[in-house]
């Protein structure tokens, strides 16, 4: 009996100093944010856009049902008919979006990486 409660001191002691080591990890000042937007699309402030087409990113879509859609690009919320500098959100679908400016029409997409080419294989006959 006196070995099962000193077991049990021993676990709870152990536990206790774990979550004190954990707290002291969380509470860590240093450690990134997973959420942030990369350095190079962070505005100085809410109200400003970027002046250059090239640094526009469009980082979401929204469209919902009894709503306008709206995308976030480079971190500024825009509805439809809303201005990102001097261009107007003119198209919003599910992956891109049309801005219309003066330079002309610029369109964003959501994975701009990405270019899906259609691939045809054959299937050779075994042997």
């Amino acid at each position: 009996m006196v070995g099962h409660m000193n077991m049990n001191r021993l676990f709870w002691i152990t536990l206790l100093g774990s979550l004190a080591t954990s707290a002291h990890v969380l509470a860590d000042d240093n450690l990134p944010d997973p959420t942030r937007p990369p350095a190079g699309l962070q505005t100085a402030g809410a109200a400003s856009a970027p002046a250059v087409a090239d640094t526009l990113v469009l980082q979401s879509v929204l469209m919902n049902a009894g709503r306008a859609p709206a995308a976030v690009i480079s971190g500024q919320l825009v509805v439809l008919g809303g201005l990102v500098g001097e261009q107007r959100l003119a198209i919003v679908t599910e992956r891109s979006v049309q801005l219309k400016g003066p330079q002309g029409i610029t369109t964003l997409r959501l994975t701009p990486d990405v270019n899906k080419q259609l691939r045809v294989s054959r299937m050779e006959p075994t042997k």
